[in-house]
Protein backbone atom coordinates (compact mmCIF):
# COMPACT_ATOMS: atom_id res chain seq x y z
CA UNK A 1 0.00 0.00 0.00
CA UNK A 2 3.24 2.38 0.72
CA UNK A 3 4.47 1.93 -2.38
CA UNK A 4 1.17 2.20 -4.51
CA UNK A 5 0.93 5.63 -2.86
CA UNK A 6 4.21 6.05 -3.29
CA UNK A 7 3.13 5.54 -7.10
CA UNK A 8 0.49 7.96 -6.70
CA UNK A 9 1.93 10.42 -5.29
CA UNK A 10 5.26 10.25 -7.87
CA UNK A 11 2.08 10.49 -10.65
CA UNK A 12 0.36 13.44 -9.30
CA UNK A 13 3.96 15.33 -9.59
CA UNK A 14 4.53 14.42 -12.90
CA UNK A 15 1.41 15.46 -14.06
CA UNK A 16 1.45 18.67 -12.13
CA UNK A 17 4.67 19.33 -13.62
CA UNK A 18 3.81 18.48 -16.93
CA UNK A 19 0.84 21.25 -16.69
CA UNK A 20 3.13 23.97 -15.86
CA UNK A 21 5.39 23.00 -17.96
CA UNK A 22 2.89 23.74 -21.24
CA UNK A 23 1.87 26.63 -19.25
CA UNK A 24 5.55 28.18 -19.32
CA UNK A 25 5.84 27.11 -22.93
CA UNK A 26 2.40 28.96 -23.72
CA UNK A 27 3.96 31.98 -21.97
CA UNK A 28 7.18 31.80 -23.78
CA UNK A 29 5.11 31.63 -27.18
CA UNK A 30 3.55 34.95 -26.29
CA UNK A 31 6.81 36.11 -26.05
CA UNK A 32 7.36 36.25 -22.20
CA UNK A 33 10.41 34.61 -21.56
CA UNK A 34 11.08 35.70 -18.02
CA UNK A 35 7.82 34.38 -17.32
CA UNK A 36 8.24 31.25 -18.56
CA UNK A 37 11.80 30.73 -17.25
CA UNK A 38 9.71 30.56 -13.32
CA UNK A 39 7.61 28.53 -14.27
CA UNK A 40 9.98 26.24 -15.46
CA UNK A 41 11.63 26.39 -12.78
CA UNK A 42 8.53 25.50 -10.45
CA UNK A 43 7.78 22.64 -12.78
CA UNK A 44 11.73 20.90 -12.61
CA UNK A 45 11.15 21.47 -8.65
CA UNK A 46 7.90 19.57 -9.12
CA UNK A 47 9.30 16.87 -11.10
CA UNK A 48 12.15 16.12 -8.82
CA UNK A 49 15.25 13.91 -8.93
CA UNK A 50 13.57 10.97 -11.57
CA UNK A 51 10.99 12.52 -14.15
CA UNK A 52 11.41 11.52 -17.77
CA UNK A 53 10.47 14.67 -18.29
CA UNK A 54 13.44 16.38 -16.41
CA UNK A 55 15.64 16.46 -19.93
CA UNK A 56 13.03 18.72 -22.00
CA UNK A 57 12.29 20.79 -18.93
CA UNK A 58 16.29 21.93 -18.71
CA UNK A 59 16.05 22.29 -22.87
CA UNK A 60 12.82 24.64 -22.09
CA UNK A 61 15.45 26.85 -19.21
CA UNK A 62 17.56 26.43 -21.97
CA UNK A 63 15.73 28.36 -24.55
CA UNK A 64 13.85 30.79 -21.89
CA UNK A 65 16.98 32.03 -20.67
CA UNK A 66 18.52 32.67 -23.83
CA UNK A 67 15.90 34.57 -24.88
CA UNK A 68 15.48 35.98 -21.70
CA UNK A 69 18.22 39.46 -20.06
CA UNK A 70 20.20 36.76 -18.52
CA UNK A 71 23.80 35.23 -19.13
CA UNK A 72 24.23 32.54 -21.51
CA UNK A 73 26.64 30.91 -19.52
CA UNK A 74 24.53 28.43 -18.21
CA UNK A 75 24.68 24.65 -18.46
CA UNK A 76 20.66 23.68 -19.06
CA UNK A 77 21.43 22.19 -22.56
CA UNK A 78 24.11 19.91 -21.82
CA UNK A 79 22.04 19.06 -18.32
CA UNK A 80 19.40 18.03 -20.30
CA UNK A 81 21.43 16.35 -23.09
CA UNK A 82 22.96 13.91 -19.81
CA UNK A 83 18.88 13.66 -18.38
CA UNK A 84 18.10 11.83 -21.84
CA UNK A 85 16.89 8.02 -20.99
CA UNK A 86 17.18 5.30 -23.37
CA UNK A 87 13.55 5.32 -23.57
CA UNK A 88 12.89 8.78 -23.84
CA UNK A 89 9.90 9.67 -26.28
CA UNK A 90 11.19 10.49 -29.78
CA UNK A 91 9.94 14.05 -29.92
CA UNK A 92 11.93 14.47 -26.95
CA UNK A 93 14.76 13.64 -28.02
CA UNK A 94 15.01 15.57 -30.97
CA UNK A 95 13.79 18.70 -29.29
CA UNK A 96 16.65 18.16 -26.94
CA UNK A 97 18.86 17.23 -29.85
CA UNK A 98 18.34 20.58 -31.66
CA UNK A 99 18.46 23.19 -29.15
CA UNK A 100 21.73 21.78 -27.74
CA UNK A 101 23.03 21.55 -31.22
CA UNK A 102 21.81 25.00 -32.27
CA UNK A 103 23.11 26.30 -29.00
CA UNK A 104 26.98 24.73 -29.82
CA UNK A 105 26.90 26.26 -32.96
CA UNK A 106 26.21 29.42 -31.37
CA UNK A 107 28.40 29.19 -28.42
CA UNK A 108 31.13 28.18 -31.04
CA UNK A 109 31.22 24.35 -30.46
CA UNK A 110 30.69 23.75 -34.17
CA UNK A 111 31.49 19.59 -34.46
CA UNK A 112 29.34 19.48 -31.48
CA UNK A 113 26.75 21.13 -32.57
CA UNK A 114 26.64 19.82 -35.91
CA UNK A 115 26.64 16.20 -34.67
CA UNK A 116 23.49 16.45 -32.13
CA UNK A 117 21.96 17.90 -35.14
CA UNK A 118 22.70 15.32 -37.97
CA UNK A 119 21.56 12.96 -35.10
CA UNK A 120 18.18 14.76 -34.89
CA UNK A 121 17.93 14.73 -38.48
CA UNK A 122 18.21 11.14 -38.46
CA UNK A 123 15.40 10.42 -35.84
CA UNK A 124 13.36 12.62 -37.35
CA UNK A 125 13.60 10.61 -40.90
CA UNK A 126 12.70 7.57 -39.36
CA UNK A 127 9.82 8.66 -37.26
CA UNK A 128 7.59 9.68 -40.79
CA UNK A 129 5.96 12.78 -38.67
CA UNK A 130 5.34 16.01 -40.12
CA UNK A 131 5.28 18.08 -36.85
CA UNK A 132 8.84 16.77 -35.86
CA UNK A 133 9.96 17.13 -39.23
CA UNK A 134 8.96 20.64 -38.99
CA UNK A 135 11.38 21.63 -35.75
CA UNK A 136 13.82 19.86 -37.37
CA UNK A 137 13.98 21.32 -40.40
CA UNK A 138 13.59 24.82 -38.43
CA UNK A 139 16.61 24.56 -36.36
CA UNK A 140 18.54 23.26 -39.43
CA UNK A 141 17.77 25.80 -41.32
CA UNK A 142 19.29 28.36 -38.48
CA UNK A 143 22.14 26.25 -37.57
CA UNK A 144 23.29 26.69 -41.98
CA UNK A 145 22.82 30.52 -41.18
CA UNK A 146 24.67 30.59 -38.41
CA UNK A 147 27.94 28.82 -40.07
CA UNK A 148 26.96 31.28 -43.16
CA UNK A 149 25.72 28.66 -45.68
CA UNK A 150 23.18 31.13 -47.00
CA UNK A 151 21.57 28.36 -49.90
CA UNK A 152 21.14 25.67 -47.71
CA UNK A 153 19.77 28.15 -45.33
CA UNK A 154 17.11 29.17 -47.84
CA UNK A 155 16.12 25.94 -49.23
CA UNK A 156 15.77 24.27 -45.72
CA UNK A 157 13.62 27.64 -44.73
CA UNK A 158 11.60 27.10 -47.62
CA UNK A 159 10.59 23.63 -46.67
CA UNK A 160 9.76 24.19 -43.13
CA UNK A 161 7.34 26.77 -44.58
CA UNK A 162 5.59 24.29 -46.45
CA UNK A 163 5.68 21.67 -43.87
CA UNK A 164 4.42 23.98 -40.79
CA UNK A 165 1.63 25.01 -43.03
CA UNK A 166 0.82 21.48 -43.44
CA UNK A 167 0.96 20.93 -40.30
CA UNK A 168 -0.75 24.01 -39.23
CA UNK A 169 2.59 24.59 -36.85
CA UNK A 170 1.91 28.78 -37.35
CA UNK A 171 4.33 29.98 -35.10
CA UNK A 172 7.15 28.08 -37.32
CA UNK A 173 5.74 28.97 -40.63
CA UNK A 174 6.25 32.66 -38.92
CA UNK A 175 9.90 31.98 -38.04
CA UNK A 176 10.33 30.14 -41.01
CA UNK A 177 9.94 34.16 -42.89
CA UNK A 178 12.17 35.94 -40.41
CA UNK A 179 14.74 32.91 -41.29
CA UNK A 180 14.19 33.56 -45.01
CA UNK A 181 14.47 37.52 -44.76
CA UNK A 182 17.84 37.42 -42.82
CA UNK A 183 19.24 34.86 -44.91
CA UNK A 184 18.13 37.09 -48.12
CA UNK A 185 19.71 40.40 -46.78
CA UNK A 186 23.00 38.37 -45.46
CA UNK A 187 23.25 37.34 -49.06
CA UNK A 188 22.24 40.36 -51.22
CA UNK A 189 22.16 43.17 -48.74
CA UNK A 190 19.30 44.78 -49.84
CA UNK A 191 16.80 45.98 -47.23
CA UNK A 192 13.78 46.15 -49.47
CA UNK A 193 14.28 42.58 -50.03
CA UNK A 194 14.11 41.51 -46.29
CA UNK A 195 11.06 44.49 -46.43
CA UNK A 196 9.07 42.53 -48.43
CA UNK A 197 9.13 39.00 -47.27
CA UNK A 198 9.07 40.07 -43.18
CA UNK A 199 6.22 41.93 -44.67
CA UNK A 200 4.16 38.70 -46.52
CA UNK A 201 5.36 37.14 -42.70
CA UNK A 202 3.86 39.31 -40.74
CA UNK A 203 0.45 39.63 -42.64
CA UNK A 204 0.49 35.78 -41.87
CA UNK A 205 1.20 35.84 -38.31
CA UNK A 206 -2.00 38.39 -38.38
CA UNK A 207 -3.95 36.24 -40.37
CA UNK A 208 -3.27 33.01 -37.81
CA UNK A 209 -3.52 34.59 -34.61
CA UNK A 210 0.41 35.04 -33.93
CA UNK A 211 1.11 38.47 -34.02
CA UNK A 212 1.17 38.68 -30.10
CA UNK A 213 3.91 35.79 -30.10
CA UNK A 214 7.70 35.34 -29.67
CA UNK A 215 7.85 34.56 -33.42
CA UNK A 216 5.22 37.04 -34.36
CA UNK A 217 6.46 40.91 -32.68
CA UNK A 218 10.62 39.28 -33.50
CA UNK A 219 9.22 39.23 -36.89
CA UNK A 220 7.39 42.59 -36.15
CA UNK A 221 10.63 44.18 -34.89
CA UNK A 222 12.58 43.20 -37.31
CA UNK A 223 10.64 44.92 -39.88
CA UNK A 224 10.76 47.84 -38.53
CA UNK A 225 14.27 47.74 -39.01
CA UNK A 226 14.25 47.36 -42.48
CA UNK A 227 11.36 49.88 -43.06
CA UNK A 228 13.73 52.65 -41.20
CA UNK A 229 16.74 51.49 -43.15
CA UNK A 230 14.72 51.91 -46.55
CA UNK A 231 13.71 55.18 -45.42
CA UNK A 232 10.00 54.14 -44.61
CA UNK A 233 9.97 55.90 -41.24
CA UNK A 234 5.65 56.63 -41.51
CA UNK A 235 5.57 52.66 -41.92
CA UNK A 236 7.64 52.29 -39.11
CA UNK A 237 5.97 54.70 -36.73
CA UNK A 238 2.75 52.76 -37.57
CA UNK A 239 3.66 49.38 -36.42
CA UNK A 240 5.92 50.77 -33.65
CA UNK A 241 2.55 52.28 -32.20
CA UNK A 242 -0.06 49.61 -33.02
CA UNK A 243 -1.34 48.08 -29.97
CA UNK A 244 1.17 44.72 -29.80
CA UNK A 245 3.81 47.43 -29.27
CA UNK A 246 2.68 48.10 -25.76
CA UNK A 247 2.07 44.35 -24.66
CA UNK A 248 4.58 42.82 -22.44
CA UNK A 249 6.85 40.55 -24.65
CA UNK A 250 9.41 39.16 -22.20
CA UNK A 251 12.83 40.42 -21.78
CA UNK A 252 14.44 40.08 -25.28
CA UNK A 253 11.48 41.53 -27.24
CA UNK A 254 10.64 44.42 -24.16
CA UNK A 255 14.82 45.65 -24.65
CA UNK A 256 14.75 45.40 -28.38
CA UNK A 257 11.50 47.56 -28.81
CA UNK A 258 12.96 50.58 -26.63
CA UNK A 259 16.23 50.36 -28.36
CA UNK A 260 14.61 50.29 -31.88
CA UNK A 261 12.27 53.26 -30.65
CA UNK A 262 15.24 55.14 -29.64
CA UNK A 263 16.86 54.53 -33.00
CA UNK A 264 14.48 55.79 -34.65
CA UNK A 265 14.05 58.71 -32.49
CA UNK A 266 18.20 59.66 -33.23
CA UNK A 267 17.50 59.42 -37.13
CA UNK A 268 14.89 61.73 -37.00
CA UNK A 269 15.89 64.27 -34.19
CA UNK A 270 18.91 65.12 -32.12
CA UNK A 271 16.61 66.68 -28.96
CA UNK A 272 14.67 63.40 -28.70
CA UNK A 273 16.36 62.00 -25.74
CA UNK A 274 15.00 58.18 -25.34
CA UNK A 275 13.69 57.41 -21.65
CA UNK A 276 16.06 54.13 -20.78
CA UNK A 277 19.53 53.94 -20.79
CA UNK A 278 20.91 52.58 -23.94
CA UNK A 279 24.17 51.44 -21.70
CA UNK A 280 21.28 49.75 -19.33
CA UNK A 281 19.73 48.63 -21.64
CA UNK A 282 22.35 46.67 -23.52
CA UNK A 283 23.75 45.57 -20.08
CA UNK A 284 20.48 43.81 -19.53
CA UNK A 285 20.94 41.54 -22.78
CA UNK A 286 22.33 38.12 -22.98
CA UNK A 287 25.75 38.00 -25.04
CA UNK A 288 23.90 35.75 -27.41
CA UNK A 289 22.48 39.69 -28.31
CA UNK A 290 25.09 41.82 -27.10
CA UNK A 291 26.27 42.36 -30.50
CA UNK A 292 23.04 43.22 -32.25
CA UNK A 293 22.07 45.69 -29.44
CA UNK A 294 24.97 47.21 -29.44
CA UNK A 295 24.96 48.17 -33.10
CA UNK A 296 21.39 50.18 -32.43
CA UNK A 297 22.27 51.45 -28.88
CA UNK A 298 25.94 53.24 -30.60
CA UNK A 299 24.13 54.22 -33.31
CA UNK A 300 21.47 56.19 -31.36
CA UNK A 301 23.91 57.28 -28.79
CA UNK A 302 25.86 59.11 -31.68
CA UNK A 303 22.95 60.67 -33.45
CA UNK A 304 21.86 61.70 -29.84
CA UNK A 305 25.02 63.08 -29.11
CA UNK A 306 25.29 61.21 -25.51
CA UNK A 307 28.75 61.18 -25.42
CA UNK A 308 29.05 58.89 -22.08
CA UNK A 309 27.14 56.50 -23.44
CA UNK A 310 29.23 56.42 -26.58
CA UNK A 311 32.47 56.12 -24.38
CA UNK A 312 31.09 53.46 -22.07
CA UNK A 313 29.36 51.20 -25.10
CA UNK A 314 32.69 51.73 -27.65
CA UNK A 315 34.47 49.87 -24.23
CA UNK A 316 31.76 46.99 -24.70
CA UNK A 317 31.99 47.05 -28.42
CA UNK A 318 36.43 46.42 -28.22
CA UNK A 319 35.73 43.39 -25.96
CA UNK A 320 33.42 42.28 -28.32
CA UNK A 321 35.57 42.73 -31.28
CA UNK A 322 38.91 41.20 -29.48
CA UNK A 323 36.87 37.73 -28.34
CA UNK A 324 34.93 34.93 -30.36
CA UNK A 325 32.06 35.61 -32.63
CA UNK A 326 29.51 33.08 -32.30
CA UNK A 327 28.16 32.85 -34.90
CA UNK A 328 30.20 34.90 -37.20
CA UNK A 329 27.44 36.93 -38.52
CA UNK A 330 27.23 38.77 -35.02
CA UNK A 331 30.72 40.44 -36.59
CA UNK A 332 28.21 42.27 -38.95
CA UNK A 333 26.51 44.10 -35.87
CA UNK A 334 30.65 44.48 -34.31
CA UNK A 335 31.56 46.46 -37.04
CA UNK A 336 28.23 48.74 -37.15
CA UNK A 337 28.85 49.65 -33.65
CA UNK A 338 32.59 50.71 -34.07
CA UNK A 339 31.30 52.39 -37.59
CA UNK A 340 29.10 54.68 -34.93
CA UNK A 341 31.89 55.34 -32.45
CA UNK A 342 33.96 56.65 -35.33
CA UNK A 343 30.80 58.79 -36.49
CA UNK A 344 30.57 59.75 -32.78
CA UNK A 345 33.94 61.69 -32.99
CA UNK A 346 33.58 63.36 -36.43
CA UNK A 347 29.86 64.55 -36.37
CA UNK A 348 30.96 68.06 -35.09
CA UNK A 349 32.23 69.55 -31.65
CA UNK A 350 32.55 67.36 -29.23
CA UNK A 351 34.38 66.44 -25.41
CA UNK A 352 37.57 63.47 -26.85
CA UNK A 353 37.45 59.84 -25.75
CA UNK A 354 39.39 59.26 -23.26
CA UNK A 355 41.28 56.16 -23.79
CA UNK A 356 43.55 56.13 -26.87
CA UNK A 357 41.88 52.24 -28.00
CA UNK A 358 38.88 54.88 -29.18
CA UNK A 359 40.72 57.25 -31.40
CA UNK A 360 38.94 56.93 -35.15
CA UNK A 361 42.19 55.60 -36.98
CA UNK A 362 42.54 52.82 -33.95
CA UNK A 363 38.86 51.74 -33.91
CA UNK A 364 39.06 51.65 -37.86
CA UNK A 365 42.07 49.28 -37.28
CA UNK A 366 40.09 46.94 -35.13
CA UNK A 367 36.64 47.69 -37.51
CA UNK A 368 39.12 46.30 -40.25
CA UNK A 369 40.21 43.22 -38.51
CA UNK A 370 36.87 42.15 -37.75
CA UNK A 371 35.61 43.06 -41.56
CA UNK A 372 38.39 40.84 -42.46
CA UNK A 373 37.36 37.68 -39.92
CA UNK A 374 33.80 38.00 -40.75
CA UNK A 375 34.84 37.84 -44.88
CA UNK A 376 36.83 34.83 -43.99
CA UNK A 377 34.41 32.87 -42.03
CA UNK A 378 30.99 33.77 -43.60
CA UNK A 379 31.01 33.35 -47.14
CA UNK A 380 28.47 36.05 -48.23
CA UNK A 381 28.91 39.46 -49.55
CA UNK A 382 27.48 41.17 -46.98
CA UNK A 383 27.03 44.14 -49.29
CA UNK A 384 25.06 46.72 -46.75
CA UNK A 385 28.04 46.18 -44.46
CA UNK A 386 30.62 47.19 -47.68
CA UNK A 387 29.08 50.71 -47.13
CA UNK A 388 29.45 50.72 -43.68
CA UNK A 389 32.81 50.01 -43.78
CA UNK A 390 33.26 52.71 -47.13
CA UNK A 391 31.61 55.11 -44.79
CA UNK A 392 33.95 54.54 -41.50
CA UNK A 393 37.56 54.64 -43.75
CA UNK A 394 35.76 58.21 -45.14
CA UNK A 395 34.65 59.58 -41.34
CA UNK A 396 38.22 58.39 -39.90
CA UNK A 397 40.09 59.53 -42.98
CA UNK A 398 38.20 62.74 -41.92
CA UNK A 399 39.39 63.03 -38.75
CA UNK A 400 42.66 62.35 -39.95
CA UNK A 401 42.84 65.25 -42.21
CA UNK A 402 43.23 62.73 -45.54
CA UNK A 403 40.88 65.02 -47.90
CA UNK A 404 42.53 62.88 -50.57
CA UNK A 405 41.15 59.72 -49.14
CA UNK A 406 37.88 61.01 -48.06
CA UNK A 407 36.37 61.35 -51.28
CA UNK A 408 36.83 57.64 -52.82
CA UNK A 409 35.71 56.25 -49.80
CA UNK A 410 32.01 58.28 -49.86
CA UNK A 411 31.73 56.98 -53.71
CA UNK A 412 32.13 53.77 -52.67
CA UNK A 413 29.38 53.91 -49.83
CA UNK A 414 26.96 56.12 -52.10
CA UNK A 415 27.28 52.96 -54.75
CA UNK A 416 26.52 50.20 -52.48
CA UNK A 417 23.54 51.87 -50.43
CA UNK A 418 22.13 52.62 -53.68
CA UNK A 419 22.00 49.31 -54.88
CA UNK A 420 21.28 47.91 -51.53
CA UNK A 421 18.64 50.48 -51.17
CA UNK A 422 19.43 51.79 -47.38
CA UNK A 423 18.42 55.12 -48.00
CA UNK A 424 18.16 56.44 -44.86
CA UNK A 425 22.33 55.39 -44.59
CA UNK A 426 22.23 56.80 -48.51
CA UNK A 427 21.26 60.30 -47.05
CA UNK A 428 24.02 60.36 -44.31
CA UNK A 429 26.80 59.40 -47.43
CA UNK A 430 25.60 61.68 -49.92
CA UNK A 431 26.30 64.74 -47.40
CA UNK A 432 29.29 63.41 -46.52
CA UNK A 433 30.42 63.60 -50.12
CA UNK A 434 29.03 67.20 -50.87
CA UNK A 435 30.89 68.28 -47.82
CA UNK A 436 33.65 68.01 -49.86
CA UNK A 437 32.52 70.45 -52.52
CA UNK A 438 32.33 74.34 -52.47
CA UNK A 439 28.97 75.66 -52.07
CA UNK A 440 27.42 76.14 -55.70
CA UNK A 441 29.70 73.37 -57.19
CA UNK A 442 27.49 71.63 -59.54
CA UNK A 443 28.45 68.01 -58.13
CA UNK A 444 27.47 69.19 -54.35
CA UNK A 445 24.12 70.01 -56.21
CA UNK A 446 22.96 67.39 -57.34
CA UNK A 447 23.87 65.44 -54.27
CA UNK A 448 22.22 67.71 -51.72
CA UNK A 449 19.18 67.83 -54.62
CA UNK A 450 19.20 63.83 -54.18
CA UNK A 451 18.95 63.70 -50.28
CA UNK A 452 16.48 66.20 -50.05
CA UNK A 453 13.79 63.90 -52.33
CA UNK A 454 15.07 61.29 -49.75
CA UNK A 455 14.51 63.27 -47.04
CA UNK A 456 11.38 65.07 -47.21
CA UNK A 457 9.27 62.01 -46.95
CA UNK A 458 10.94 60.69 -44.71
CA UNK A 459 10.13 63.80 -42.29
CA UNK A 460 14.26 63.60 -41.22
CA UNK A 461 14.39 66.86 -39.99
CA UNK A 462 18.15 66.78 -39.15
CA UNK A 463 19.04 65.71 -42.48
CA UNK A 464 17.11 68.39 -44.08
CA UNK A 465 18.96 70.77 -41.45
CA UNK A 466 22.60 69.99 -42.23
CA UNK A 467 20.96 70.15 -46.49
CA UNK A 468 20.47 73.73 -45.86
CA UNK A 469 23.65 74.71 -44.15
CA UNK A 470 25.36 72.62 -46.82
CA UNK A 471 23.66 74.81 -49.64
CA UNK A 472 24.85 78.24 -47.81
CA UNK A 473 28.19 77.43 -46.08
CA UNK A 474 31.12 78.72 -47.11
CA UNK A 475 34.15 76.09 -48.46
CA UNK A 476 35.61 73.39 -45.98
CA UNK A 477 38.94 75.00 -45.06
CA UNK A 478 40.65 71.78 -46.33
CA UNK A 479 41.87 71.54 -49.88
CA UNK A 480 38.83 70.13 -51.68
CA UNK A 481 39.58 66.24 -52.32
CA UNK A 482 39.55 67.13 -55.93
CA UNK A 483 42.31 69.22 -55.84
CA UNK A 484 44.25 66.40 -54.50
CA UNK A 485 44.00 64.19 -56.01
CA UNK A 486 44.61 63.28 -59.64
CA UNK A 487 41.73 63.65 -61.95
CA UNK A 488 41.53 59.88 -64.10
CA UNK A 489 42.29 59.94 -67.14
CA UNK A 490 39.45 59.82 -69.61
CA UNK A 491 38.37 56.27 -70.18
CA UNK A 492 39.00 56.01 -73.86
CA UNK A 493 40.47 52.63 -73.61
CA UNK A 494 37.34 51.53 -72.59
CA UNK A 495 34.56 50.52 -75.39
CA UNK A 496 31.19 52.12 -75.60
CA UNK A 497 29.66 48.88 -74.52
CA UNK A 498 32.28 48.85 -71.27
CA UNK A 499 30.91 52.43 -70.95
CA UNK A 500 27.46 51.52 -70.97
CA UNK A 501 28.05 49.14 -68.20
CA UNK A 502 30.15 50.53 -65.83
CA UNK A 503 27.86 54.18 -65.88
CA UNK A 504 24.60 51.83 -64.93
CA UNK A 505 26.88 49.71 -62.68
CA UNK A 506 26.91 53.48 -60.78
CA UNK A 507 23.55 53.56 -60.76
CA UNK A 508 23.63 50.26 -58.73
CA UNK A 509 21.85 48.33 -61.04
CA UNK A 510 22.75 44.47 -60.57
CA UNK A 511 24.16 42.28 -63.35
CA UNK A 512 20.60 40.91 -64.29
CA UNK A 513 19.06 44.44 -64.89
CA UNK A 514 22.09 45.42 -66.84
CA UNK A 515 21.71 42.65 -68.80
CA UNK A 516 17.46 43.24 -69.37
CA UNK A 517 18.46 46.94 -70.06
CA UNK A 518 21.46 46.32 -72.51
CA UNK A 519 19.52 43.27 -74.32
CA UNK A 520 22.74 41.23 -73.22
CA UNK A 521 23.11 38.23 -71.48
CA UNK A 522 23.81 37.76 -67.85
CA UNK A 523 27.01 35.89 -68.51
CA UNK A 524 28.08 38.50 -71.47
CA UNK A 525 27.27 41.17 -68.58
CA UNK A 526 29.58 39.36 -66.00
CA UNK A 527 32.78 38.97 -68.45
CA UNK A 528 32.24 42.88 -69.09
CA UNK A 529 32.28 43.63 -65.70
CA UNK A 530 35.56 41.21 -64.94
CA UNK A 531 37.49 43.28 -67.81
CA UNK A 532 36.52 46.48 -66.95
CA UNK A 533 37.81 45.99 -63.56
CA UNK A 534 40.66 44.39 -65.20
CA UNK A 535 41.54 47.08 -67.47
CA UNK A 536 40.88 49.92 -64.72
CA UNK A 537 43.10 48.20 -62.04
CA UNK A 538 41.00 48.09 -59.52
CA UNK A 539 40.01 45.20 -57.12
CA UNK A 540 35.87 45.26 -57.01
CA UNK A 541 32.78 46.94 -58.25
CA UNK A 542 32.95 49.35 -55.53
CA UNK A 543 36.21 50.55 -56.54
CA UNK A 544 35.21 50.89 -60.42
CA UNK A 545 32.24 52.93 -59.48
CA UNK A 546 34.55 55.47 -57.66
CA UNK A 547 36.67 55.71 -60.41
CA UNK A 548 33.92 56.19 -62.73
CA UNK A 549 33.08 58.97 -60.54
CA UNK A 550 35.94 60.73 -60.34
CA UNK A 551 36.26 60.53 -64.51
CA UNK A 552 35.19 62.70 -66.98
CA UNK A 553 32.28 60.57 -67.84
CA UNK A 554 31.48 60.57 -64.36
CA UNK A 555 31.80 64.18 -63.39
CA UNK A 556 30.21 65.23 -67.39
CA UNK A 557 26.94 63.44 -65.69
CA UNK A 558 26.20 65.56 -62.81
CA UNK A 559 25.62 63.05 -60.67
CA UNK A 560 23.84 60.89 -63.18
CA UNK A 561 24.73 58.00 -65.27
CA UNK A 562 25.82 57.92 -69.06
CA UNK A 563 22.54 57.75 -70.28
CA UNK A 564 21.47 60.77 -68.13
CA UNK A 565 19.17 58.94 -66.02
CA UNK A 566 18.93 60.22 -62.52
CA UNK A 567 20.82 57.81 -59.81
CA UNK A 568 18.37 57.53 -57.38
CA UNK A 569 16.16 54.43 -57.42
CA UNK A 570 13.57 54.11 -54.50
CA UNK A 571 13.00 50.98 -53.09
CA UNK A 572 9.55 48.60 -52.86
Amino acid sequence: MAAAGHDDDTDAASSRAEALRRQAERAFRHGRADEAHQIAVRALTEAGRTSDSRALLLEHLGRYLDAGSTSWEHDYFEQSLAELGPNAPSHERIRVLCSSGLAGLRRGRTDDGVRLLQEAAELASEADDTELETVVCTVVAEAALTLGHLDESLHRTRRARRLGIESRQHHLVVRSYFNEARATYLRTGNVADAARIRSAGLAYATEHGELATEEGNTLRLALIEDLIEAGRWPEADDLLSEPAAHERHGSLNEVEEALVRSWLLSWRSRDAVPAPSLVRLVATSSPLHEAYFLSLALAAAARLGDHAAVEELTGRALVLAGGHLAPPSSGLYVIDALASAIHAQTAGPRPPMLHPDTAPDRLLQTLESVYARVRHHVAAPYELTDGVVAVARAEAAHAGARAQDEAGHWDTAIWVFRRTHARARLIHALLGRAAGYGPGDERATALLDEAERIAVPMGAEPYLERITRLRACPPPPSPSPEADRPTPAPPTDLTPRQREVIARLAEGRTDREIAEELRLSVRTVNAHVAQLLTRLGVRNRAEAVAWYYRSEDGRGADGRGADGRGPERTSG
